[in-house]
């Protein structure tokens, strides 16, 4: 179910696909992904996690270039390939200045949810009418459930499903709460949200906004929800304070996961939910979560720059991450993860230019690691590309 042809896809796709790996750009084509083999295990339990509808926590590491984000894509497709909704968040320096942590993650948690049809809950929300009706009918039936982690989110949610035609004008309002459009008391009052703090969707604690999303597409007939959040460093390019705050939704997120205190824990709701976390080993590394053998990451301070704000500010964030039995590296070791990739790499670009490769996997990955001299995959791939158009 989860692996394919690849020429299976259009061909217009792979040419897109080798563009993009021409240039060092990720690309979300799953037959295009190798898993590293040190990440074999760690990544086999999670994902068996997945298909038993438990529920898990990974944290994926790697060097810029390694492939973080082209691994997140990849467990995101195998979550949805499994009926999972995908919650996937960046972390947006400019937007958190704008908007701080909390009120970005709340934002994101919401507008960022793809069902596993593909289709964006808001986008299906606003132009589906009959599933409008289905989530109407859901909310309206588990409202007690839903009015226990947010009221105002509850009778939102009510209002924005409600088809009546006198409802019309509520429900645009509510779409535009949920947008994190901020309303007026008035406004509040007249759609039945009598919080007047709660003035859009960013003023709904994360946490809480996390619950009840998970629970809402469980009642959609979906498996779980997986939450990834990527580029967790640029939390250290921020402000100090902002920086702390995006570390500490970041923690609270996991929190969810690992306290016994949490509701879903005490609720017996922690089935379906998944949450990936990605940061770069220097990130890591600088703040004291890790260490790696013959690595100064204080040195590596004047290449990449030194972080505003460490993990290590966040005692309960640093300890849960040093301690995680799930870290994954995404880097590649050996030059049979290279071997691997050229693998994937020589197929889609034959299906691409219309004829046949000469070179062998072997072949490819050793005349790239004689160009490169290293093991990372972005610079790998690219030079492999070089090579073939050559060919």
């Amino acid at each position: 179910m989860l692996e394919g042809d690849c020429k299976s896809c259009l061909k217009e796709t792979a040419q897109n696909n080798i563009k993009l790996l021409r240039l060092g750009q990720r690309t979300t084509c799953p037959e295009l992904y190798a898993l590293p083999r040190g990440a074999e295990k760690v990544h086999g339990e999670f994902v068996s996690s997945l298909n038993a509808g438990d529920w898990g926590f990974i944290l994926v590491r790697g060097y810029n270039g390694a492939g973080k984000s082209v691994y997140i894509k990849y467990l995101e497709h195998i979550a949805n390939a499994y009926g999972y909704a995908i919650n996937h968040v960046e972390v947006d320096s400019e937007l958190i200045k704008q908007y701080g942590a909390p009120k970005y993650f709340s934002l994101q948690m919401f507008n960022t949810i793809r069902l596993p049809d593909g289709e964006m809950l808001l986008y299906k929300i606003l132009r589906d009418e009959k599933f409008r009706d289905k989530l109407h009918t859901i909310v309206e039936k588990n409202f007690a459930d839903f009015d226990f982690y947010s009221s105002a989110l509850a009778q939102i949610l009510l209002l924005a499903t409600d088809n009546s035609s006198e409802n019309k004008g509520q429900r645009n309002n509510a779409v535009s709460w949920l947008k994190g459009e901020p309303k007026y008391v008035m406004e509040l009052r007249d759609m039945g949200v009598f919080d007047k703090t709660m003035k859009s969707i960013l003023d709904v604690p994360t946490s809480k906004l996390l619950y009840s999303m998970k629970d809402l597409i469980q009642h959609l007939g979906c498996k779980g929800l997986l939450v990834s959040v990527d580029e967790i460093e640029k939390a250290g390019e921020l402000p100090v304070i902002k920086g702390r705050e995006t570390l500490s939704v970041i923690r609270d997120l996991i929190n969810i996961l690992t306290s016994e205190d949490s509701l879903p824990i005490k609720r017996g709701t922690m089935k379906g939910l998944f949450i990936a976390y990605a940061i770069s080993t220097f990130y890591l590394g600088y703040s004291g979560v890790i260490e790696v053998e013959g690595v100064d990451f204080r040195a590596q301070a004047d290449q990449y720059g030194k972080p505003k704000v460490t993990i290590q500010e966040m005692p309960r964030l640093s300890t849960m991450l040093r301690d995680s039995g799930a870290m994954i590296s995404a880097d590649f070791g050996s030059i049979e993860d290279i071997k691997s990739i050229a693998a994937k790499i020589i197929p889609c670009y034959s299906f691409t230019n219309s004829r046949n490769i000469s070179l062998t996997a072997d072949e490819l990955a050793k005349q790239s690691f004689e160009i490169t001299n290293d093991f990372l995959a972005r610079s790998n791939v690219m030079t492999m590309i070089r090579i073939l158009d050559k060919v």
